[in-house]
């Protein structure tokens, strides 16, 4: 059973369609079949009882009684086929009579077969089906003969079922014969509607092999029926079009990544080489390690966002699940970060009003509230402020960066959490452009979310929502 179903699904999808509805086909075919030649067998078994009865009560209408003597007026002329025998010519009708004076033993013998006339003899009619001695089945219908309420005689009619069988044998032959023909052309009306129907199926398949050769601009035709080929086909160019923009995205960040690799490391070969080409003396010689040491470190940072980054493109997320303080981490943060926010006369406020407990890993928080206050303290010009406050809000945690720099500008709102993407280049020397990146990876990975809000000249607010421990974890 195993094999013949293995097989099956060997065959194509227009094949196995074909296969089905012809199955189908050719059930539904039998069970009419089935039903048409039960229904005409009885409709032409009740036509035959009908006309016996009828010409059973034309006969006994003929025949009475009178002071015990059976008087038989000839209304059987118009009958064809009576006869006085027993035998049945051909499909003709016979008839008989039986006096009610055998009646407590008597069994009837017509056309070779013995028959009850008990049911008779008591006033109710009989049909039934007998087998005469030729071996022809004959349908037989006896009804009572009364006179004044008394049963005097069975009047009996038989009729041969030749005919009957003849016209059901006919039927079945032709239905049998004309049965394969239909199917055949069932089989090909299935495979011409699968073929149109995957039709479209080809032209999405066409239009896949020549988006596969790299043209990520093509788009597969969709049809205007809205049935499902219509949806694979819009889901199909959807898909593409998330692919088309993955790619140039791709492209953009190696690009970007090739950029600010090259940077650090032709610093690093420019200084060595004017060192390496003139005597020196030994304090320029630790200068120029110094500065080659500072470029290694910021390589060192690229090189480390960049895998960071791509753990996150990965699906990776490599973070430990504890308990974490976030209002004590970020005055922790803000600590550190102080000496740079005076060194360029900016001051650094911390506004944490109560305790805010969330799950999360505590090194990738400190990267986001490092990041944050890197960039506030970058776009925030001498005399400014930057605001660090939690709060715990709604059954979450809020995080707020809040500074009084320049701003961003609207068009530049959707691509700031970008890899490699800076508002203002010129300000963003020695910055990879990947924190803000980085920063919307590790949130959303916590379960949370980050806005910002921003006017130009007035300042930015980078607001991030964290959900809270469970009272079980803490």
């Amino acid at each position: 059973m195993a094999k013949p179903l293995q097989r099956f699904r060997l065959l194509g999808i227009r094949a196995q369609l074909t296969l089905w509805y012809t199955i189908v086909f050719a059930i539904l075919i039998l069970l009419f079949g089935t039903v048409f030649y039960v229904n005409l067998h009885m409709s032409l078994v009740s036509s035959f009882d009908d006309a016996l009865r009828l010409r059973t009560q034309q006969i006994a209408a003929g025949i009475a009684e009178e002071n015990g003597k059976i008087t038989i007026s000839d209304v059987t002329g118009g009958l064809p086929g009576i006869v006085d025998g027993d035998e049945v010519k051909g499909a003709a009708t016979a008839g008989h009579i039986t006096p009610a004076r055998h009646r407590e033993t008597h069994p009837d013998v017509v056309f070779g077969a013995l028959v009850s006339i008990t049911q008779p003899l008591h006033g109710a009619s009989w049909k039934g089906t007998i087998t005469a001695r030729n071996g022809q089945s004959v349908r037989l219908y006896s009804a009572a003969l009364i006179d004044n309420g008394k049963v005097f005689g069975v009047a009996q009619v038989g009729e041969s079922l030749a005919s009957l069988d003849t016209t059901l044998h006919s039927v079945l032959v032709e239905f049998l014969l004309i049965v394969p023909f239909v199917l055949l052309l069932s089989a090909f009306g299935s495979y011409w509607l699968a073929t149109n129907a995957f039709a479209p199926i080809k032209r999405l398949t066409r239009a896949a092999r020549r988006i596969k050769d790299g043209d990520l601009q093509q788009r597969v035709p969709v049809p205007l029926a809205k049935d499902e080929v219509q949806s694979l086909a819009l889901t199909f160019n959807e898909m593409i079009e998330r692919l088309n923009k993955a790619f140039m995205q791709q492209r953009r960040f190696a690009a970007d990544a090739s950029h600010e690799l090259r940077t650090p490391v032709a610093a690093i070969r420019s200084m060595t080489d004017v060192v390496l080409a003139q005597d020196a003396a030994p304090e320029e010689y630790v200068t120029v390690l110094r500065e080659v040491n500072n470029e290694a470190e910021r390589l060192g940072h690229l090189i480390t966002d960049l895998m960071a980054l791509a753990h996150a493109d990965e699906g990776l997320k490599l973070f430990e699940r504890e308990p974490v303080r976030l209002d004590l981490l970020a005055a922790d943060v803000a600590a550190t970060t102080e000496p740079l926010a005076a060194e360029r006369g900016i001051t650094l406020e911390v506004d944490n009003h109560e305790p805010a407990i969330v799950m999360g890993d505590e090194a990738r928080l400190i990267q986001v509230i490092m990041n944050l206050l890197a960039n506030a303290i970058t776009y925030t010009n001498a005399g400014g402020k930057v605001k660090l406050s939690v709060q715990v809000k709604h059954n979450g945690a809020c995080l707020t960066v809040r500074d009084t720099g320049i701003g961003i500008a609207p068009e530049h709102l959707p691509h700031i959490f970008e890899r490699f993407y800076r508002a203002d280049p010129a300000r963003s020397t020695g910055h990879s452009g990947l924190g803000l990146a980085i920063v919307d990876w590790v949130v959303h990975a916590h379960g949370g979310a980050i806005s910002v809000e921003s006017q130009v000249g007035q300042g930015t607010a980078f607001i991030v929502a964290l959900p809270l421990a469970d009272q079980a974890h803490i």
